[in-house]
């Protein structure tokens, strides 16, 4: 009878440590691809060559519900530019997927360092961002664009 006596203490106790695991919740996609990737940028000067720049960093931010930003720090696009700027592509759509994040957009003004740059407008962009990868290809104007880099260790 003893043993009844405890059951009704026993049994909520051992439901509510069922369902209070010790494991973290995984972090949303959105923020465990977030941090800054370093990978090799190729452009396609529509002549029959291409440009290609290594160790390339580039920012990806998650910067609301289903969008984010890209930054490519020190590019340039061709071997002819004088300089290297930094150009961000905002207002990517980042949709969750099971591996981290699809990346896409369309018609998107990108800005060389803060000032819009409509005449390299953005289209066609799809991607894919995880904790580890960020893949991305996109025409800049007439130009096609593609990267492929590996996370960086955060600071």
């Amino acid at each position: 009878m003893k043993n009844f006596f405890f059951l009704p203490v026993i049994i909520p106790a051992l439901l509510m440590t069922a369902c209070n695991s010790s494991e973290p919740a995984g972090e949303p996609a959105a923020v465990a691809a977030k941090g800054t990737y370093m990978g090799t940028m190729v452009v396609d000067q529509n002549d029959g060559t291409f440009y290609t720049q290594d160790s390339v960093n580039v920012v990806f931010t998650p910067t609301e519900a289903g969008k984010a930003e890209i930054k490519m720090l020190k590019v340039s696009f061709s071997s002819r530019m004088p300089v290297k700027l930094d150009m961000t592509v905002p207002d990517v759509t980042a949709a969750e997927i099971s591996e981290g994040l699809s990346l896409s957009g369309d018609s998107i003004v990108p800005l060389a360092g803060i000032v819009p740059y409509p005449a390299y407008t953005i289209t066609g962009l799809t991607g894919k961002a995880t904790p580890q990868t960020l893949s991305f290809e996109l025409m800049c104007g007439a130009y096609p664009l593609t990267f492929s880099g590996e996370s960086l260790p955060s600071e």
